[in-house]
């Protein structure tokens, strides 16, 4: 009777540690599933440091990607050239760029998509000597721009749009920003596009405001993505806008006081513009119109920059917005 006992009791013991094996077994088993749906996914993009990029900083700033389970690597270069070596060297997933630079990435065979806008605006300023006063006074003017970008593109449409042709006005390539402000104060250029803060300072210098032309109806920038990326990783792109578009709504929500600092920090405002800064209309995600897009691509072929005909509804991606 004793020895039935001490068998029953064992195989008691027995199933008792099998139980809690299991159940050991199966917390680590869960935990793992939880560690890796907790799991980021990455995503590389590569900015200017402009007024495009303040709601990305911000979104990154405030968790906002975090939370939508993006490990955002955000990337800020001082030059164009170096934001595209970095997209040739393939340490980058997507660009905040213009329409200009995905014509020349597609020519160049690199499938970049748009997949979203930006809220940007540059600002042409005549100098203050020049005699010009409206877009009116421009025909026979010198204006400064970079070549084969958006503000050689807009140096156009300004022309265009005002009843001139484009070689009405002269453009003169002076690519780098400070060498353009000092140009515009020292009378070499009559005139000149410039992103913030540089306009402010040509206004400070005695420059005059003519037009501000915003990221509406012609995207003068746009957010973009690998094709490839794209493909494997939708959901994140997906992520990645909600996250901006988190960013957007707390900037018109909230008082420009409380997120200045990060404004003055990335576009590289002097503090003492503190609390005179103008935003431009923020807006969340959207994609351009396809004929907008395409007055671009036909430009950048019509002016020997690409070769490629390329057709708008090609290089768009609507993986954004869905």
């Amino acid at each position: 009777m004793k020895f039935k006992k001490i068998i029953t009791l064992a195989m008691t013991l027995v199933l008792t540690g099998a139980m809690v094996a299991c159940g050991n077994k199966n917390t680590v088993e869960d935990k793992g599933q939880e560690s890796l749906s907790n799991e980021k996914t990455v995503l590389r993009l590569g900015v200017m440091g402009s007024i495009d990029a303040v709601p990305l900083v911000i979104a990154q700033e405030n968790g906002y990607f975090e939370e939508e389970g993006i490990d955002l690597d955000l990337q800020i270069f001082k030059a164009a050239k170096d934001r595209d070596a970095a997209l040739q060297a393939e340490e980058l997933d997507g660009v905040l760029c213009d329409e200009v630079a995905i014509s020349i990435y597609q020519n160049s065979g690199i499938d970049m998509k748009i997949t979203g806008t930006t809220n940007g605006f540059w600002t042409l300023v005549a100098g203050k000597d020049s005699g010009i006063n409206s877009v009116d006074d421009l025909k026979g003017k010198k204006i400064a721009i970079s070549e084969r970008t958006m503000i050689d593109y807009l140096a156009d449409y300004i022309a265009t749009e005002n009843g001139m042709e484009s070689t009405d006005i002269e453009k003169v390539a002076i690519p780098a920003m400070p060498a353009r402000l000092e140009a515009l104060k020292n009378n070499q250029i009559d005139a000149a596009i410039l992103p913030a803060p540089f306009n402010d300072t040509a206004v400070a210098d005695g420059g005059i405001e003519i037009t501000k032309i915003y990221n509406k109806d012609i995207m003068i920038s746009v957010t973009a993505f690998l094709q490839d990326i794209i493909d494997s990783k939708p959901e994140a792109i997906k992520g990645f806008y909600k996250a901006y578009n988190k960013a957007i709504e707390f900037m018109n929500y909230n008082d420009i006081a409380e997120y200045e600092d990060i404004v003055i920090s990335t576009v590289g405002y002097a503090e003492e513009m503190r609390g005179n800064i103008i935003l431009p209309e923020l807006k969340t995600n959207y994609l351009p119109a396809t004929e907008n897009v395409q007055k671009v691509l036909d430009w950048s072929k019509n002016t020997g920059i690409i070769t490629t005909d390329l057709k708008a509804e090609d290089v768009i991606s609507d993986v954004g917005i869905k």
